[in-house]
């Protein structure tokens, strides 16, 4: 709901300024706010997660998002919200999340026993997908009569669940007391990252597709005022069709379990999330459109959790946070990076052939690892083995595996 009411506050601002031309910029923006802050502190806040107790880390970040969620609402009941409040709002949320995300991503190995995991993953990314369908919907429904401020007040108030969850969660304590500083615990584990070069291709990878084809769904508030799509209601099922992709594709990620070829997986999800991605944007047939929404978000999550499951698979506990810091920075970071060089693209070229762009490169990215990265596309999943308890917590997360054979390279 959130997605959907800040693009179309923000396509109303730029009808407001008396430039609404200039919407795929402004929501281009909008990225850029998020990228400012979500480069550097994710990579902190990796070595904080693995310094921390990352329940804590989650109390603080949740609070910081629902205050500044709320403000926001307010400001936009009363009018008063321009680009300005827009962007600094999305700064804080980007600064937020961004130690938000490794505390969150390094919790699930500690409280799901290993051989559970590539389910947990599934269940967690449903949760969010399920969310990502329903949400556009009621926001459709809802903004009529209740307008954007009253999407971000129910978004605000939304937090108290979160809030309410983290009680029960266990601590969830660092497994060993650093050696290092936080700056060279960063360092340690960019070096850890480089010592695997196929950890490091999965991140660039995945990072190019994100960058290309990532953006798409906060790119697509600036197709509401074309004729072809019929305004809002149109918006609110492109954004419901994107997601129920993505929520097909996390029922697939729970039963990873019994697929060991991820790394195939992973390079043809790359590959379909570019294709269709690009035929979207060409279309001129609205339902189409949908079922082609529908298999780009598909490709685009079904890869991401094929990336977070061989992520995690190989990475020690020491390690996990700073190595999910650098899976979170693709998204806090370089994510809305490339939402403004499409948001740009969008207003010089037409937002279609900024979304083709991104298809094409996408595709190429997977592609690129199908031909020229064989340990990236044979990998498979390393055969379970017993993980112990900790006290205080359900299970402990993986032990590190030996980086050595491309059966087994993460």
């Amino acid at each position: 709901m959130q997605v959907f009411a800040l693009g179309i506050l923000v396509v109303q601002i730029a009808e407001r300024d008396g430039v609404p031309e200039l919407a795929p910029f402004y929501l281009g923006l909008m990225g850029l706010a998020r990228a400012v802050p979500g480069i550097p502190f994710t990579l902190v806040a990796g070595a904080v997660a693995d310094r921390v107790d990352r329940r804590k880390i989650l109390f603080v970040t949740q609070t910081t998002m629902a205050l500044n969620a709320l403000a926001l609402s307010i400001l936009a009941y009363l009018g008063l919200a321009n680009l300005a409040a827009v962007l600094v709002a999305a700064t804080i949320q980007s600064a937020a999340f961004a130690f938000d995300n490794p505390a969150r991503q390094s919790i699930v190995p500690r409280i799901v026993p290993m051989p559970f995991y590539p389910s947990a993953i599934g269940l967690q990314s449903a949760a969010f997908n399920g969310a990502s369908i329903i949400g556009p919907l009621f926001a459709g429904v809802l903004f009529i009569p209740i307008g954007v401020g009253g999407l971000l007040l129910v978004n605000a108030i939304s937090f108290a669940a979160i809030l309410g969850a983290l009680f029960v969660i266990p601590r969830i304590p660092p497994t060993a007391r650093p050696s290092h500083g936080l700056l060279a615990s960063v360092r340690e584990g960019a070096r850890y990252v480089r010592a695997n070069p196929v950890l490091a291709w999965i991140i660039t990878i995945s990072g190019t597709v994100f960058v290309a084809a990532g953006p798409a769904g906060a790119l697509l508030p600036a197709l509401a005022g074309e004729s072809l799509w019929s305004g809002i209601s149109w918006l609110s099922l492109l954004l419901t069709a994107f997601g129920a992709g993505s929520f097909s594709a996390a029922f697939a990620v729970m039963n990873v379990g019994r697929i060991r070829s991820l790394g195939t997986v992973f390079v043809i999800a790359a590959m379909l999330n570019g294709v269709f991605l690009f035929l979207f944007a060409v279309t001129t047939q609205p339902l189409v459109a949908l079922a082609f929404a529908y298999v780009a978000g598909l490709g685009g999550t079904l890869m991401a959790g094929m990336g977070n499951n061989m992520l995690q698979a190989t990475t020690a506990d020491a390690y996990r946070g700073r190595v999910m810091s650098l899976w979170g920075l693709l998204f806090i970071g370089l994510m809305p990076v490339g939402q403004l060089a499409l948001g740009t693209l969008g207003s010089l070229l037409g937002i279609h052939a900024a979304l083709a762009i991104g298809g094409v490169v996408a595709f190429a990215a997977g592609l690129y690892a199908t031909v020229r990265l064989p340990a990236l596309r044979e990998w498979r999943a390393p055969a379970h083995t017993h993980v112990d308890e900790v006290p205080g917590v359900v299970g402990l997360g993986a032990p590190s595996i030996a980086i050595g054979e491309t059966t087994t390279l993460k």
